[in-house]
């Protein structure tokens, strides 16, 4: 690493070439071990098992066995590892809450993987000799139970008894730069999104570079305790009846919601949907269970309906079977419930002001025929019910199986873009399963040398990249400006990259945290082949660490419209305590963009910490000091006591707008139904008037303290927004509510004036 810094510090100093040479030869491994936690030491630590290195990182934590014992465990505070034979849907929400996950089964594409590396947990996969036994995990001849404490390493793959300790260092700044430079060279020649689900993820991946999102797996919306239910009972209805479509149409309901706010998080970026894709049965519970109770004669006629379910749904090999399009056209109107949901989300949007940049894919295209029969759908379904202002999304095809691929020119007539599902492309070329084979055969491939690689970690060139070069040259041959990429996890893998862009790709989609990555990769594939010349980088390449110390005493309102600075951030996140990407933005009535490279640099620099499985942002101790050096310079000697007048007027505001929220909240010592109208409508009143009364304290704080403008913008949002029927917008937590806009004045007063709100008695 020492190395490595000092090479970016002389190529700062020298030429467009001497930076292109440094970008060329770092080791993307070196890159990689610094952008991820670690154990501190390890002496007299004991591996007991090693799995598949799935996600990059370290944990350590108590054993928990079920997903409702990890949730359990978090709340409380306990960091849990957890430990299943492999993930189902049903498990989730447990993996979002752990620091680690531990598999018997599975491979670097399996469920827990994907799943793992998406969020930035560690995970090890495919430990083949961790058997659960009841509440009982063996590993190599060792009895663990749940409760007692391991620690695993994504990285390596290995396991260990026992706690460890757990380091994150910020990696050196000189990384960041590194970054810079590689956005420089790609700019305009590969386009770079996530793989993200919801709005917290699509945050997360805006804050770490994505252009857009390449892949949204909508499946993943059903997964909740209160979705799996619906999507249950549309399984087991028959097909067309009553219970079926109100079933559809809770799940409409639910996409929308969803959908809305993941549109919101991206706002002007790409967002590709794909349709549901896995086959019906992997939303069921396991059938070996039921058959048990079956056999002990346990089953009541919800469960005998449910196995029966279970074994018409059955198929020898789910992978390849009904799933996709092929699902969508065995089983009516789930398509069309889908697309009705995005349309409706994406009208919602654009009344907002937020049109959403949509593209909607068909998953396991392998005819022209079912492509064609799908665009239909979609174009019918979205004139039905999308607003008329809104265009058409561009409709595509993911090319997850070898015909596709050899037919890609005759998909193409049909479709808008293309892209490459790499994992079951490559399990389907092989005749390989990908959730088995990864614990036994490839490790005995790789020892004979009949592999040089796992194929599912780095791509196969020879016969996947054959595959995709052609379908690139025959999907363009027919459509020459067609959009093709990839979205399998091969998009995020660097050796891999080389392959995917050789062979004609020019967007790659992968988990977010892999994004700065593969964008380094990228980089090194285009100066080495000479797509792009060293001059791109030019001689003015500036570090994002280095605004000068002293312009962090100024905040961008002192200059109208000008762009938010490292000191509007850092006071933001000093007010605020955590946020993340879109917090921020909207503290700051900026568009998400605006805050992203400034949050990176606070990062990158050990100001602000980003706590990756949640995408939220935090100030470091180093951080804090800063903003106590910009506190000083920011508030004027002769202004202060002007501003301390304005603070007692607000107190006595205060005061009156926390009785005002008691009030809606509570009627006559009860919680308040909002069943009355009258009563609601007075206290809307009289908060209408609250705020009037205040903006008159704000505009009198905005020439002294710069940036306090945007409040008074904030709470008239906020107001419309309530009156206009959103009641969350009164004393909603953590959505702009004017409660949460009227606590962030308190504390910028209380941080501007250095009051001690203990003393000043205000909770």
């Amino acid at each position: 690493m020492e190395d490595l810094v000092a090479a970016v510090r002389a190529a700062l100093r020298g030429t467009a070439q001497d930076k292109a040479r440094v970008l060329m030869q770092i080791d993307l491994d070196v890159v990689r071990a610094v952008s991820h936690s670690s154990f501190a030491e390890r002496p007299g630590s004991v591996v007991v098992s090693t799995g598949i290195g799935a996600s990059h990182g370290a944990a350590s934590g108590e054993i928990v066995l079920r997903a409702e014992d990890a949730i359990a465990a978090a709340d409380s505070g306990r960091s849990v590892i957890l430990v299943r034979p492999e993930t189902t849907p049903d498990d989730v929400v447990g993996m979002q809450v752990a620091a680690g996950i531990l598999t018997s089964r599975g491979g670097v594409a399996s469920h827990a993987a994907v799943v793992a590396r998406g969020w930035g947990i560690p995970a090890v996969v495919g430990a083949a000799d961790v058997v659960i036994d009841g509440d009982i995990v063996r590993m190599a001849g060792r009895s663990y139970a749940a409760g007692d404490t391991i620690s695993i390493d994504g990285t390596l793959g290995h396991i260990y008894e026992g706690p460890l300790t757990v380091t994150f260092d910020a990696p050196p700044e000189e990384i960041s730069q590194l970054h810079a430079w590689s956005q420089r060279v790609t700019s305009g020649r590969v386009t770079f999104r996530a793989n993200a689900d919801n709005a917290k993820d699509a945050s997360h991946a805006r804050s770490l570079g994505a252009e857009g999102i390449g892949l949204c797996r909508t499946e993943h919306m059903f997964l909740s305790a209160d979705r799996l239910p619906l999507i249950r009972t549309f399984i087991l209805s028959e097909e067309g009846s009553v219970e079926s479509e109100e079933a559809l149409g809770a799940l409409e309901e639910a996409q929308v919601s969803d959908f809305v706010q993941l549109f919101r998080a991206m706002n002007d970026m790409p967002v590709t949907v794909r349709l549901l894709d896995p086959p019906l049965h992997e939303f069921l519970p396991p059938m070996e269970p039921i058959v048990v109770a079956e056999g002990r004669d346990e089953l009541d006629s919800d469960g005998r309906r449910l196995l029966a379910a279970i074994r018409r749904l059955h198929e020898s090999n789910p992978m390849i079977g009904t799933r996709g399009i092929r699902l969508a056209v065995v089983r009516q109107g789930l398509y069309q419930m889908q697309v009705r949901a995005i349309a409706r989300a994406a009208g919602e949007c654009a009344r907002e002001g937020s049109p959403a940049l949509l593209e909607i894919m068909i998953p396991l295209v392998s005819d022209e025929r079912e492509m064609a029969l799908a665009r239909a759908w979609v174009e019918e379904t979205w004139r039905l019910v999308a607003p008329i202002e809104l265009p058409t999304p561009s409709i595509g095809a993911m090319i997850e199986t070898p015909r596709a691929a050899l037919i890609a020119d005759r998909i193409a007539e049909h479709a808008d873009f293309l892209s490459f599902g790499t994992n079951d492309l490559t399990q389907l070329t092989y005749g390989l399963s990908r959730d088995d084979v990864e614990v036994g055969l490839i490790p005995a491939y790789l020892d004979k040398h009949i592999f040089d690689s796992n194929p599912f970690s780095t791509l196969d060139s020879d016969g996947v990249g054959a595959l995709i070069e052609m379908a690139c040259i025959r999907s363009r041959s027919r459509q020459p400006d067609i959009r093709i990429g990839a979205c399998g996890e091969h998009a995020g893998d660097p050796h891999s990259i080389e392959i995917l862009l050789a062979r004609g790709v020019t967007s790659l989609s992968c988990s977010p945290p892999r994004i700065p990555l593969a964008r380094l990769a990228a980089a090194q594939v285009l100066l080495a082949t000479g797509s792009v010349e060293a001059d791109v980088l030019g001689d003015d390449t500036m570090s994002f660490s280095s605004v000068p110390h002293s312009n962090l005493g100024r905040r961008s309102s002192e200059i109208d419209g000008a762009a938010p600075t490292l000191a509007d951030v850092i006071h933001v996140l000093r007010i605020r305590g955590f946020a993340d990407v879109r917090g921020v933005a909207d503290s700051l009535v900026r568009d998400v963009e605006g805050v992203q490279s400034l949050l990176s640099e606070l990062v990158a620099t050990g100001m602000a910490r980003l706590f990756e499985a949640r995408g939220i942002y935090q100030l470091t101790p180093l951080g804090v000091e800063e903003h106590e050096s910009l506190l000083e310079v920011l508030l004027r000697p002769e202004s202060r006591s002007l501003v301390r007048d304005l603070y007692e007027e607000f107190l006595i505001l205060n005061t009156q707008f926390k009785d005002l929220c008691t009030s809606w909240q509570i009627r006559d010592g009860q919680p308040n139904q909002h069943d009355d109208v009258n009563y609601d409508s007075g206290c809307i009143g009289t908060l209408e008037e609250l705020v009037a009364a205040t903006q008159g304290v704000l505009h009198g704080l905005s020439s002294p303290i710069p940036g306090f403008d945007r409040y008074s913008r904030r709470l008239d949002h906020a107001l419309k927004r309530l009156v206009g029927g959103d009641r969350s917008m009164f004393t909603g937590v953590a959505c702009g509510s004017v409660h949460d806009i009227w606590m962030e004045i308190h504390e910028d007063l209380i941080r501007v004036l250095g009051v001690d709100r203990v003393a000043e008695g205000s909770f």
